[in-house]
């Protein structure tokens, strides 16, 4: 541990203060890079807009002619090919090998070299019938799910791990039969619930654990037959979604209406996550010192991650797993000592590389396999290599690229276009402001809708496959959307209602029932300590945020 102290440092981006902590030089001198200059929440905002999970255009494929659906517009710059295509053997990605120049700044190197090499349209790796989904592993029949892993028969949805027939959900994992469910777990025919786990036969339920057929409860326990926190008869309970039909959306309405005024009376809980020590940030798991994290399955002696899991001394890791001294990651999996680097699984000692697969000592490289000692796709000998590095690593200092993630010019997708949207909204104009770029072309039809909401059957015994050849306008932004065969017969199945908005504005207001990644101080509402919590200043007024101390005296 490094006996500096605690230093405060002004975010060169945003203008915000921001702490470097005494545990962190340590990690920075180990991993060979400068302190950073930017805050956390702009090293993330400035990570994730080199992600693109679900702007997807149709276009050729640049080996092939065919037509691919990709996560790349037709006019970027660099070869798009169809996933089996870029795995080929019959192309080489070192054929497109640059001399290095240390005269010129490596990063400008750089970018010439990934605008010359392909990329696959998109991610889609061991999986079946996964053609209109995005970061999909392991998976079979998913329509338009994002960040998906070993899961079958799934439509709608972002981040969504080990789960059967779902549909409409958002962190969702190792479920089965959910819909519009949010940061769920080990649950079954669960609706329009948030923060559950192990939850069946219910609706509208937020914080609940272990509950069998309740609707719009909060905070409960192991408990069975409850409505509005109200133990009820099976009797009552039948006749109250008798009364209360589903298929309507004006009960669905009714019901979380109900359940957010009940979750003003009940404790909440600060930061959401169990089996943990020594953790700060939100929805951790299994997690030890891991800090200002969220979204995390298993960590240890990590910081500034995001969404992933099993992370041992990670620093600013995005959407990454099984990783261990790694800095400055995004959408990398079971590698060690990464730097500064996009899409890399299985490799080490890798640096300001992306589309990288089981290789090692490299550095600045795109779309390499089963390599060792290249520098800019090209290959040298472990003398030469080990010579340049560390004047490559001279020449991003110079530059003030050292440490840093890969610059914003170098992303090849609009801020729109990108993840960082979601998690960091931000208009046009304020985007262009910032330097972003912004794209105004993506694909979507407005006017071409062939029937009217009161004209489609409300019992959901009269679903038929018809349905799919019907083309609907989103009551929010009136953009066109279909249905397909899969979600007509969960809905017919489930007996929901048919929905009335497009994916993405669903997808949106899930989206917004989340807290932002950003922690806050607030008063402990049973015993005054102050504690952290990713509630914002305008819900701390609302809820009463209790310390996990409180909490656990308190519900469990």
């Amino acid at each position: 541990m490094s006996s500096k102290k605690v230093e405060n440092r002004m975010c060169q981006n945003c203008k915000k203060d921001f702490v470097i902590e005494s545990d962190d030089f340590g990690f920075y001198k180990k991993m060979n890079v400068p302190m950073p200059e930017n805050c956390p929440e702009c090293r993330q905002q400035l990570r994730i807009l080199h992600r693109n999970f679900k702007t997807l255009y149709k276009r050729p494929s640049s080996k092939s002619g065919k037509m691919l659906v990709s996560m790349y517009n037709p006019d970027v710059p660099f070869p798009v090919y169809d996933i089996l295509e870029w795995w080929a053997d019959d192309w080489d990605a070192t054929s497109y090998a640059m001399d290095l120049d240390l005269s010129v700044p490596f990063i400008q190197q750089l970018g010439e070299l990934f605008n010359k090499v392909p990329r696959f349209a998109i991610m889609n790796t061991k999986s079946k019938n996964c053609e209109y989904s995005n970061m999909v592993l392991r998976s079979k029949n998913c329509y338009l799910i994002f960040g998906c892993i070993e899961s079958e028969n799934c439509a709608y949805g972002h981040i969504i791990w080990s789960s059967t027939d779902c549909i409409d959900n958002l962190y969702l994992f190792k479920s089965e039969l959910c819909y519009e469910c949010t940061d769920c777990l080990v649950s079954n025919r669960l609706l329009y619930s948030q923060e559950c786990e192990a939850c069946v036969d219910s609706i509208g339920l937020f914080d609940c654990r272990g509950c069998t057929n309740c609707i719009g409860c909060v905070g409960l326990r192991q408990q069975s037959y409850n409505i509005f926190n109200k133990k009820v008869s099976q009797e009552e309970y039948k006749e109250f979604l008798h009364t209360h039909p589903i298929t309507d959306k004006k009960n669905i309405d009714y019901i979380l209406n109900q359940q957010r005024e009940l979750r003003k009376k009940i404790p909440t809980q600060a930061v959401f996550g169990s089996h943990n020590n020594n953790v700060s940030g939100d929805h951790l798991y299994k997690a030890h010192n891991l800090q200002q994290s969220f979204d995390i399955k298993g960590g240890e002696n990590s910081k500034y991650c995001y969404t992933g899991g099993d992370t041992v001394e990670i620093y600013d890791a995005s959407f990454s797993f099984g990783n261990e001294y790694c800095y400055q990651i995004l959408t990398c999996g079971g590698s060690s000592n990464i730097v500064s680097s996009h899409l890399v699984f299985d490799s080490s000692h890798v640096y300001y590389s992306q589309f990288c697969y089981n290789s090692k000592n490299i550095f600045g490289c795109i779309s390499l396999r089963n390599k060792n000692y290249c520098i800019l796709n090209k290959q040298y000998t472990k003398e030469e290599y080990e010579k340049f590095v560390p004047q490559i690593i001279e020449n991003l200092k110079e530059s003030g690229d050292w440490g840093n993630f890969f610059p914003k010019w170098m992303s090849p997708f609009g801020y729109n276009e990108s993840i960082v949207n979601e998690y960091t909204p931000l208009t046009k104009e304020e985007a262009l402001a910032q330097g972003f770029k912004w794209r105004d072309d993506i694909p979507s039809t407005t006017g071409q809708e062939t029937i009217k909401f009161e004209n489609l059957p409300t019992d959901p015994a009269l679903y038929t496959d018809d349905l799919m050849k019907e083309v609907f306008a989103c009551e929010d932004c009136q953009k066109n959307y279909r249905l397909i065969s899969r979600e007509i017969g969960f809905y017919k199945r489930m007996k929901l209602a048919l929905p009335k908005k497009c994916f993405n504005c669903r997808h949106q207001a899930r989206m917004n029932t989340r807290n932002p990644r950003i922690l806050n101080d607030v008063e402990c509402a049973s015993c005054g300590t102050i504690i952290q919590t990713t509630y914002p200043k305008e819900k701390q007024k609302i809820y009463k945020i209790f310390c996990e101390k409180c909490y656990q005296r308190e519900i469990c």
